[in-house]
């Protein structure tokens, strides 16, 4: 018995080793990024560090907004003290509302120009995504760039007074849907991605939520200029896909789990009190 318990920590320390020398790999290989002109995340009111940029669109204004669309991606509507007053209100009740408002965030010392959600059942959740425009063109279309990432909860801002989304960890889970909804409108010629920042393991937007990400951004191109990108290699960008897979993987699974755990707790608190309840109302003879 003993010499299996030796066996099993031996092996999840050599696992352990192989991992962190993975990871460090990954982390610190060189390379080749592409559009190192432009901003790498957003930034919030106050100039704090926002959402990771992992989109790029060359295109119109129409053009994007009609492939959104088509993709059944709505416009949020304003922030104002009755759409504030309402987000407040369904997510408690845990209700949908499908044109949400989405907070501001900053890039080239403006707000987004473009904004898109996808709703779900509950306003707590839902895929969104803010766009800016660039100020460059390709083929004669204008290049914007965007950060997307999925609203995991909601919860009311102790600066603003307003309600404010946390965002799920994957970004990278969102950054792909975005293009996989696109895809199927047909409207983008290409799609394609290209290394954009090194890998992130770890870093927090304005608040406060984690995040990581492969560091790719996904270019969707809506004309007929091809775009030159820059080559990395097979073998590093093969770990840091099988990598990051994991890593999202493991962030859903547990995820996953902390919500089932909570959900039983949950029940268990309420059955006790129900019981609890019922024999402070039971009749004694």
């Amino acid at each position: 018995m003993r010499k299996t318990i030796i066996r099993i920590i031996a092996l999840l320390v050599t696992l352990l080793v192989l991992l962190t020398a993975l990871i460090a790999v990954v982390r610190f290989a060189p390379y080749a990024c592409d559009f190192s002109a432009y901003p790498k995340s957003t930034r919030t009111a106050s100039g704090g560090s926002g959402d990771p940029i992992n989109l790029l669109f060359v295109g119109s204004k129409e053009q994007i907004t009609h492939s959104f669309q088509q993709a059944s991606w709505l416009i949020p509507d304003p922030i104002t003290p009755q759409t504030s007053a309402r987000i407040a209100a369904d997510s408690l009740a845990h209700r949908s509302y499908p044109t949400a408002p989405i907070s501001n965030l900053y890039v080239f010392g403006r707000v987004q120009d473009l904004a898109f959600e996808k709703p779900t059942s509950d306003v707590q959740y839902r895929g969104h995504i803010r766009i800016w425009q660039t100020g460059t063109h390709l083929g004669g279309q204008p290049i914007w760039i965007g950060a997307a990432t999925y609203d995991s909860g909601i919860e009311l801002s102790s600066t603003k007074h307003f309600p404010t989304h946390h965002i799920a960890p994957t970004v990278d889970l969102e950054r792909n849907a975005v293009g996989a909804d696109l895809a199927k409108t047909g409207v983008g010629r290409s799609e394609i991605y290209a290394a954009f920042t090194p890998p992130i393991f770890f870093a927090r937007n304005g608040g406060g939520d984690y995040y990581e990400s492969d560091g790719d951004i996904l270019v969707i191109n809506s004309t007929q200029t091809s775009i030159p990108l820059q080559q990395s290699s097979g073998v590093i960008e093969g770990l840091k896909t099988g990598l990051f897979l994991f890593y999202d993987a493991l962030f859903t699974v547990v995820g996953a789990m902390l919500a089932f755990l909570g959900l039983v707790v949950f029940i268990i608190i309420g059955l006790t009190l129900w019981r609890l309840t019922e024999r402070s109302h039971s009749p004694s003879f």
